[in-house]
């Protein structure tokens, strides 16, 4: 667990409250050739969620969920089959560190991280995820051996 920043602490209250909300009931997701699916089935002044099917080998770019202009901290729990969380580690040069989240368990997404998640394995994958306050805005990045580089930024209602 990220204990870089105040909002870890959010990110934690984020993560169980995903884990609920993914083991609670039946949890189903459809699913898309293309990327990721993604639809939004609740929202807050608060909070978002969302639940999301991912196929084999699909997956995020690396991203941020705001950074500290427009924070959101975030938790996620898998539902259904196993993702892959990349967190990109400070450093000379900066490093990705993996974190396998299998079904019935969540992970943080701390406000200062960026990652990614990526489904590595042979079935499908379906995860819930809670940002408080609602995502504004997902910078994605470029990395490589020379370090990370913003590519873009999106807002919300756009392609997540």
């Amino acid at each position: 667990m990220n204990t870089t920043t105040p909002f870890a602490s959010i990110s934690s209250d984020l993560a169980a409250r995903a884990l609920h909300l993914a083991t609670a009931q039946p949890v189903r997701a459809w699913f898309t050739p293309k990327s990721r699916s993604a639809k939004r089935i609740e929202v807050t002044d608060d909070f978002e969620v969302w639940l999301l099917g991912w196929l084999p080998g699909q997956g995020t770019d690396l991203h941020d969920h705001g950074g500290l202009s427009t924070p959101s901290p975030a938790g996620f729990a898998v539902a259904q089959g196993e993702l892959t969380q990349y967190t990109v580690q400070p450093g000379e040069p900066p490093r990705l560190r993996s974190e396998t989240v299998p079904a019935g368990t969540a992970a943080t997404v701390d406000v200062t991280a960026v990652h990614a998640v990526v489904n590595h394995t042979d079935v499908p994958a379906v995860s819930v995820h809670v940002y408080a306050p609602r995502l504004a805005i997902m910078r994605r990045y470029l990395f490589d051996e020379s370090g990370l580089w913003l590519s873009s930024m999106v807002r919300a209602g756009g392609s997540w």
